[in-house]
């Protein structure tokens, strides 16, 4: 194999490589978040994320269960049970948030300030 070609093999792994990266990496950042709503909706939620020694780990609520996902997919995990509770626990009218307990009674309710508000709730929790 002569030098050229070499080269050219290199660059082919070191490109694969950077595709491949880049590819996890975009796989791995959750949906991006309004800020004020969803702060207004995290004490609602049925888990809490807690630190620990090799990342963080999953603590139900109510029964105190742990789930521990690979590093890598924390935020992931965390945006799907954000979703599966909001199709059970969140009613959408008009420019007011619902939120509903287990026997689906309003317990809170969010003004929302905006279209931008509005349009994120119907479009990360399919309302």
């Amino acid at each position: 194999m002569n030098k050229r070609v070499s080269n050219l093999l290199l660059l082919g792994f070191f490109i694969g490589f950077f595709v491949i990266g880049y590819i996890s990496f975009n796989d791995a950042i959750p949906q991006e978040k309004n800020k004020r709503v969803y702060n207004l909706l995290k004490p609602h939620f049925k888990y809490v994320l807690e630190p620990s020694m090799s990342g963080f780990t999953i603590k139900y609520k109510v029964t105190g269960e742990k789930e521990k996902p690979p590093a890598s997919e924390v935020l992931k995990r965390v945006d799907e049970l954000d979703k599966e509770w909001g199709k059970e626990h969140l009613q959408l009218k008009n420019n007011r948030l619902e939120v509903l307990d287990n026997n689906k009674k309003v317990i809170s309710v969010i003004i929302l300030k905006d279209e931008k508000e509005i349009a994120w709730i119907k479009h990360f929790f399919n309302k």
